[in-house]
């Protein structure tokens, strides 16, 4: 296996491990105006606890934040999830041939880096961050030590924004469950992780209401930047739940519905393929019957979403890092000649691989509310 590479392939190999960092380098866009998550840097904790306001209150000591050093702290933070991404996957990205094609291929995926680099923005990168952090500690540190780390970084990110608990969270109840069924923590332990993490989500969910009016908070931002800020997340902050539903159902128009329904169809082969190899790599791994069924559930969690806000592909794209980042967890936590390895392996060695990874490519990145290329060819049919 180590001598699958020879001498004069190293610069092609190279140009593999680097693909997923260039293709998401070609996705990413520099204009911030009207950004909406570019207002969770100016709501903080000013007027008393308030949800999302951990990013906010980071920042609140700078008085004045202008769009190009808005644009620099937003390439900073994608810097950072860039970086961590290769830290924590360092070994099959720049491991055999085989290797290096099957993480070129998972993460150019258009969820992964390419959906990073385009969408560029506030909570999403921060949440990726965090969620690879317990990724790292999961793998790489010890089962019981690891649980308890991750369980801290999992309430920080509740701070940062609550819809952690169903984009990302799902990831790492999947991965207690399979410590706990394989007997490496224990069942109590998993439980606690679980229940901790609720109770912060509920903690946040109840207080976290917003304490003034957002009409104070849009003004003070505004006088704090020269980007137009979206007023919409400070109404958020204020609004009941039968209002936010009921903001939704306005959200949801039919130029929104045309560009979900196009995103399905374009990423159904996407989808099937990530089945596939969760499946086969669940399997290889003897995870029990009730394990895979509990696994599948979980990374739909992230769907659910959608009757609470329009960005569908927000919640697609989570669903999806959630699959790929549990089959790359058994791949890197299992012995080196595994059915697990192997599995995922032999896929990049058959002659469909490279259609399949020129199709990863090709559809383009997620957005906020659709997939890329749908959104640019229903705006050409559609003219909207």
């Amino acid at each position: 296996m180590a001598q699958e590479q020879l001498p004069d392939d190293r610069n092609g190999a190279a140009m593999v491990s680097w693909m997923p960092l260039m293709v998401a380098a070609l996705s990413s866009y520099g204009s911030i105006a009207f950004n909406y998550g570019l207002a969770l840097y100016f709501l903080d904790y000013r007027y008393g606890f308030v949800k999302r306001g951990l990013l906010g209150e980071l920042f609140s000591r700078v008085r004045y934040i202008p769009a190009s050093h808005l644009l620099a702290i937003e390439y900073l933070f994608l810097a950072a999830a860039y970086g961590l991404t290769y830290a924590v996957f360092r070994k099959p990205i720049f491991g055999t041939p085989a290797e290096r094609r099957l993480l070129a291929a998972l993460l150019s995926a258009p969820a992964l880096l390419p959906h990073l680099g385009y969408l560029i923005s506030q909570p999403d990168v921060t949440l990726y961050i965090l969620v690879l952090g317990c990724i790292a500690i999961l793998i790489y540190a010890a089962p019981a030590f690891a649980a308890v780390a991750s369980c801290g970084l999992c309430c920080v990110a509740l701070f940062v924004h609550e819809a952690f608990c169903l984009m990302f969270y799902p990831l790492v109840a999947a991965i207690l469950l399979h410590l706990c069924a394989r007997r490496r923590l224990p069942w109590a332990a998993g439980v606690a992780h679980v229940l901790i993490v609720l109770a912060v989500f509920a903690a946040v969910i109840h207080w976290g209401t917003l304490k003034v009016s957002p009409d104070t908070l849009l003004a003070e931002a505004q006088a704090r930047t020269n980007v137009g800020l979206q007023r919409q997340v400070f109404d958020v902050m204020a609004s009941t739940l039968p209002q936010q539903r009921a903001l939704v159902r306005r959200l949801y128009s039919p130029s929104v519905i045309r560009v979900l329904g196009l995103t399905l169809l374009l990423s159904l082969p996407y989808f099937t393929l990530l089945a596939k190899l969760l499946n086969g790599a669940t399997r290889a791994a003897r995870c029990g019957r009730l394990q895979r069924l509990s696994t599948a559930l979980l990374f739909l969690c992230p769907l659910s979403l959608c009757a609470f806000g329009h960005d569908t592909t927000r919640w697609i794209g989570a669903m999806c890092i959630d699959a790929t980042f549990f089959v790359l967890y058994l791949y890197l936590t299992e012995l080196p000649e595994s059915p697990v390895r192997r599995n995922l392996l032999n896929w990049t060695s058959r002659p469909s691989y490279v259609p399949w990874f020129v199709y990863l490519v090709a559809i383009g990145p997620y957005g906020a509310t659709g997939l890329r290329a749908a959104e640019q060819l229903v705006s050409t049919w559609f003219g909207s």
